[in-house]
């Protein structure tokens, strides 16, 4: 019997079996006890059948493929064998044809792989279309040639046709799930991208102040000259890891992605990165208005981007940092001082991601030397209430 899930799918094909009960192998009207025997039979048939379709979807299609479209009381249409005076039923339609028509969508939906029914159908096509041939044009003519032809339109009509749409509905639902899956990876990806780049804007400005303190220690001059070596290497190496690390993450770094902003940005902000920078040794004037933050952090990164390549590509140079508000805009520039002949080059990836960073926030970047002076800013929409 079917599960119980499956009981009320079972008593609605069951309706026309009872209400135009028939024997698909015999033409002849049912009556008395043979008609009870049919009806209870096709019943236990389609029960089976629905009992078969979840685990089982080719058995219960075989199933009902065995029932439903071998005879019929009434069809589609009618047609005139040739070169016989037989006339042969198309598409017949009987108790058993809901049930054929419902078992095989489920069976062209649930089915994994399509290649078990292709084989069913095709042999069933092959061997039925031999045996109407034969029969109809043989040397010795069938008297029934009309039983092939109706069975094989009725397998293609009332079974391949619904299979095949099972088949499109199964298609475009695991279309509409790998579709779903991927824009959830997308999704994961996308967030793993903008914590990696918050890792390199944070890890990679650390770097930079260790290699400027390493950077003191080694002109110092009342160190001995072992201990100024150490603090050279171990500039270096901090130089060195601050590349590798904006090497890696340029690589996982996802383009046009909303920009966020590291916790200890939000808590500190701006002055407390200067104050930091200033606590490693950097020469820093702040000027302008600090009240409020950027939600996007983009200005915060506009000024942790311009004191890393300070301290990376001048170090001991004095750094200005300026905020200007004015208009629903803010503009933030820093900058410092260069040696001469000094050209502004390719921009690193750190200031390219800056850019798209600016552009995604809806402002402005710039990124020049002019006059001994390298200087990047930056033109963003203001956030903070008048």
């Amino acid at each position: 019997m079917p599960r119980l899930r499956d009981v009320p799918l079972w008593l609605v094909l069951c309706v026309p079996v009872v209400f135009a009960p028939v024997n698909p192998y015999d033409w002849r009207p049912q009556s008395g006890n043979v008609l009870v025997v049919s009806v209870v039979a096709g019943c236990l048939v389609i029960a089976g059948a629905v009992a078969l379709a979840r685990a089982r979807p080719v058995a219960a299609l075989v199933v009902v493929l065995l029932t439903g479209p071998w005879a019929s009381s009434e069809a589609l249409a009618t047609v005139q064998l040739w070169p016989m005076n037989h006339s042969a039923k198309i598409g017949p339609i009987n108790g058993f044809t809901p049930a054929v028509m419902t078992l095989s969508f489920l069976a062209g939906m649930r089915m994994e792989r399509a290649r078990p029914a292709v084989w069913l159908y095709g042999v069933i096509v092959v061997v039925g279309g031999v045996c109407a041939a034969v029969s109809t044009l043989g040397p010795v003519p069938s008297a029934e040639p009309n039983v092939w032809v109706s069975g094989l339109s009725g397998v293609l009509i009332c079974s391949l046709l619904p299979w095949t749409a099972g088949r499109s509905v199964r298609h475009r639902r695991q279309g509409r799930l790998r579709e779903r899956l991927m824009v959830e990876e997308q999704a994961r990806l996308r967030e793993r991208a903008r914590i990696a780049q918050d890792v390199h804007d944070s890890l990679g400005h650390e770097l930079a102040l260790i290699a400027l303190r390493a950077g003191a220690m080694e002109m110092a001059a009342d160190l001995p000259a072992r201990h100024r070596e150490a603090a050279a290497g171990l500039r270096e190496a901090a130089g060195d890891a601050t590349e590798r690390l904006r090497r890696v993450i340029g690589m996982l770094r996802a383009q046009d992605e909303p920009a966020t902003l590291l916790p200890h940005a939000r808590a500190g902000g701006i002055a407390d990165l200067v104050a930091r920078a200033r606590a490693s040794g950097m020469t820093v004037r702040l000027d302008g208005d600090l009240a409020g933050a950027d939600p996007l952090g983009a200005v915060y990164r506009v000024v942790q981007e311009g004191l890393t390549n300070a301290a990376k590509h001048a170090p001991g140079a004095p750094v200005t940092v300026a905020l200007e508000r004015r208009e629903g805009r803010v503009t933030v520039r820093v900058g410092n001082d260069v040696e001469p002949g000094a050209e502004a080059g390719r921009p690193g990836t750190g200031l390219v991601g800056l850019s798209e960073r600016v552009r995604l926030a809806g402002g402005t970047f710039a990124a020049r030397v002019e006059e001994g002076r390298f200087e990047i800013s930056a033109g963003l929409p203001d956030e903070v209430p008048s």
